[in-house]
This record gives C-alpha cells, structure tokens and sequence, in this order.
C-alpha cells in the first residue's frame, strides 16, 4: 500500500510540474496565471506530502515486520 502512496504521490509531482511549465504561455495572465500557480503548487505540495506519508508507512511496516530478538 505505501509504494501506491509514494507512486500517486509521484504522479501528483509529475503533474504540477507539467501544469506549472504553462506558465510561459502568453495566455497565462491574471486569473488563468494564478490559477496554474495553484493547481501546478497545490499538486507538488500534495505529492511531496503523500511522499512523505508513503515513506513513513514504508519505515513503520518494515520495523513491525522484524522478528523480535530472543
């Protein structure tokens, strides 16, 4: 399940980037320019909070899966 998360996350980077090289557009002006700001930084800022949240699940189902020392 974490390594869908940190892939959705990945995708989710891929896209604002992709939304984000709109930018130099001669069309992106006034509210289409804020609004591509926010898609394209809203989609980053999720895919870097679903990475972190994928690699902190990754990290906490390994440590559970080790055998316990005796």
């Amino acid at each position: 399940m974490s390594l869908v998360v940190i892939a959705g996350a990945a995708g989710l980077v891929w896209w604002g980037w992709f939304v984000l090289g709109f930018l130099e557009e001669p069309s992106a002006v006034d509210r289409v320019r804020a609004a591509l700001i926010v898609i394209g930084g809203g989609s980053i800022a999720a895919g870097f909070a679903g990475a972190g949240l994928g690699a902190v699940m990754l990290i906490a189902s390994r440590q559970s899966q080790k055998s316990p020392r005796t």
